[in-house]
């Protein structure tokens, strides 16, 4: 094995300018870990643009490389929790914020963080769902373990044109769910119905505020992916009994409510 591999690599300059560029890494760059893994495949999520463009709220020091996930192949275990070609993924935890991630060829990390990878699931498979994927099959499978039901009425997706929204619209959809989408993208109603929405709605009509601490109840539950106004409009609305699911965040992390 050669003593350098090659990486994505964010730098900050002298300026406070971030700049992007592939370079060769050491092995000795990699932080301390028991599992040395191949990076075969890795995704495009919003907190490697985070990451990326110098947000010090998700990576402190430069220079890094992102990927906040990756499958590949072990190369090699200190602690014999796999062996030298075992085929696995990592997501979540640190990786690709303060530790260096699945933009590189190579990662090393602790082996409580690595999964083998499911049976009948490819490693460029494992990456196509991604971080998006298992973040929308976590909102679903939560949403149906607190009773949700396709006779329970509309379930509302915001941020449906995302990676987390769409894989949650096909998901619920598969369940025989009544999906409404929201988007503020006004083109894609149709491409929100190809994959298993009933209607679409403008995100507009969620995102003004209103002072109001009840809504007509609505929906049967929600995923949200976009936080703020957004999400305190949606828990307004919620029938009783209903559940939300949020993440990403990526309008707003405040919350307003009475």
């Amino acid at each position: 094995m050669a003593d350098t591999f090659k990486a994505v690599v964010v730098s900050e300059k002298d300026d406070g300018v971030f700049s992007i560029n592939i370079e060769g890494k050491s092995f000795k760059d990699l932080p301390e870990g028991e599992v040395l893994i191949n990076v075969k495949y890795s995704s495009l999520n919003f907190k490697d643009a985070l990451s990326a463009t110098g947000n010090k709220g998700v990576t402190r020091k430069y220079p890094h490389t992102p990927g906040i996930d990756a499958a590949g192949v072990v190369t090699e275990c200190s602690d014999g929790s796999f062996s030298e070609g075992d085929e696995v993924l990592v997501t979540g935890y640190d990786l690709g914020m303060n530790t260096s991630g699945g933009y590189g060829q190579y990662i090393r990390v602790p082996s409580s963080w690595v999964v083998r990878l499911p049976e009948g699931l490819s490693l460029r498979e494992s990456m196509g769902i991604g971080t998006a994927g298992f973040t929308a099959a976590l909102s679903v499978h939560g949403l149906l373990k607190s009773g949700l039901s396709a006779d329970g009425g509309e379930v509302l997706v915001t941020g449906a044109t995302g990676g987390v929204g769409s894989l949650a619209v096909s998901m619920l959809a598969a369940e025989a769910i009544d999906v409404v989408a929201a988007s503020g993208k006004a083109d894609a109603e149709d491409w929100l119905k190809s994959i298993g929405a009933k209607s679409v709605i403008a995100r507009s009509e969620l995102s003004e505020p209103d002072k109001r601490p009840l809504l007509k109840g609505r929906w049967a539950g929600a995923v949200d992916t976009v936080g703020g106004e957004v999400l305190a409009n949606v828990l307004k609305s919620i029938k009783y009994g209903g559940s939300v699911t949020c993440c990403g965040l990526v309008a707003s992390m405040k919350l307003s409510t009475t």
